[in-house]
């Protein structure tokens, strides 16, 4: 690629900000290191949005699920911002991927990152502006393994969401989310207000965050998943926003190469 095309991408990747997502292109060009050498940039000099490289991680997460590869396998990442857990899937030989997401921005990401990536594959991906409510009247055939990342706390029904996801899959689901700690009812949730406009929000205006371990493990379970893993768990000293990564799995045992804390 000319010195010119890359000024011309790199021009091109400015006028999208904020990014969510550091994703790799080509050779050491990645949407990150546009902003800085490094690929980091702090939440004030990005609209508020934090940057974030979570690629090792989730390809290390993803190997001890599918040693194998995902080369027959299907992925649905519900609020998929630029697409990056797509694409890193795809890293895997991924044979069916959809990623959809209520913010134009985020798509429009997502498909310029779809047409600009080399270093690896882009195809097998689709990627719509969606409503999570909506994914039911799409007919979608179900999907192997589901990444519910950063949606649960911005949806007014969060239990009925996280339903239509689950109901899309057979094997896997990740869900991630910011969470409000109480102690004094774990298995509560709380309700919150947010903005419909910011781009890292959720369009409804009403949320609510998950009390503590419980509740989550709770909806789960009544969900049909008998195999949990907590793999992630940052809890802010004043309990506010901290978050959790759970892991899901249909069947009991199913998760016993993968590195986390047991919740069932």
């Amino acid at each position: 690629m000319t010195e010119n095309s890359i000024a011309e991408l790199t021009q091109k990747i400015k006028s999208m900000a904020p990014w969510h997502h550091d994703i790799h292109l080509f050779d050491d060009f990645t949407t990150g290191k546009v902003f800085s050498p490094d690929g980091k940039l702090d939440r004030a000099e990005n609209d508020g949005v934090t940057l974030i490289s979570p690629r090792v991680r989730y390809l290390q997460q993803l190997d001890q699920i599918y040693p194998e590869g995902m080369s027959d396998k299907s992925f649905l990442d519900c609020a998929c911002n630029g697409g990056g857990y797509c694409f890193w899937s795809r890293e895997r030989d991924l044979e069916r991927g959809v990623g959809f997401d209520v913010r134009d921005h985020w798509i429009q990401q997502a498909k310029f990152v779809q047409q600009h990536r080399t270093v690896f594959p882009t195809d097998r991906i689709e990627f719509q502006v969606m409503d999570l409510y909506d994914v039911p009247k799409q007919n979608h055939e179900p999907f192997d393994m589901t990444y519910f990342s950063g949606i649960f706390y911005h949806l007014p029904d969060p239990v009925t969401g996280l339903k239509i996801a689950a109901d899309l899959t057979t094997d896997v689901l990740i869900l991630n989310t910011a969470m409000m700690l109480d102690p004094n009812n774990p298995r509560g949730l709380t309700m919150a207000r947010e903005s419909r406009t910011k781009v890292m929000s959720g369009v409804h205006q009403l949320s609510w965050f998950p009390n503590g371990k419980e509740s989550l493990r709770d909806i789960l379970l009544w969900l049909g998943f008998k195999d949990l893993k907590v793999t992630m768990f940052n809890e802010r000293k004043d309990n506010f926003r901290s978050r959790i990564e759970i892991v899901a799995a249909r069947e009991s045992g199913r998760l016993e190469n993968l590195n986390g804390e047991s919740l069932t």
